[in-house]
C-alpha cells in the first residue's frame, strides 16, 4: 500500500460518521486479504483496547477519590496533544507531496491564528476539489 492509498483510506474513513479508526482498519484489511481481512482487522483494531479500557475504568472508578488520579489527568493533557499533532504531521506529510501541501499549511494556519471555524475550511476545502483545483 503506498503512502497515498493510505491518505485516502483514511480520508474515507474520517468521511463517515461512525467509528472511523475501526472502519479504516477494516478499509485496510479489505484491501490487503479482502472480507476476511476486513473482518480480522477490525477486531483486532478493538478488541484489545476494548478490554483495556473495561480494566481500567472499572480500576479508576474505584479509586474515584484518590489524590492521584487529578496529576494523572493533568500529565495526559500534554501527552494527547502531542500525539494528535505528530499523527496530524504524518498524515499531512503523506497526503500532501505537490503544491497542494501550501493549501493545507494555509488552512491549518488559518484554523490555529484565528477563531474561525474548521468547517470553513472544509467547505472551501471541499469547493476547491469539487472545481478540479486540487
Amino acid at each position: 500500500m503506498t503512502d497515498q492509498d493510505f491518505a485516502n483510506i483514511f480520508a474515507m474513513a474520517q468521511s463517515i460518521p461512525g467509528p472511523n479508526m475501526i472502519l479504516m482498519m477494516s478499509f485496510i484489511g479489505w484491501k490487503v486479504w479482502g472480507f476476511p481481512g476486513a473482518v480480522a482487522s477490525a477486531f483486532a483494531t478493538f478488541g484489545p483496547p476494548c478490554t483495556i479500557y473495561f480494566a481500567s475504568y472499572r480500576l479508576w472508578d474505584r479509586f474515584r477519590d484518590a489524590p492521584w488520579q487529578q496529576i494523572v489527568r493533568l500529565g495526559l493533557v500534554p501527552v494527547v496533544m502531542g500525539l494528535v499533532i505528530a499523527s496530524g504531521t504524518v498524515m499531512a506529510r503523506a497526503a500532501d507531496t505537490s503544491w497542494p501541501a501550501v493549501v493545507t499549511i494555509a488552512a491549518a494556519a488559518i484554523t490555529l491564528g484565528t477563531r474561525l471555524s474548521p468547517v470553513w475550511m472544509l467547505l472551501v476545502g471541499g469547493a476547491l476539489g469539487g472545481l478540479g483545483l486540487l
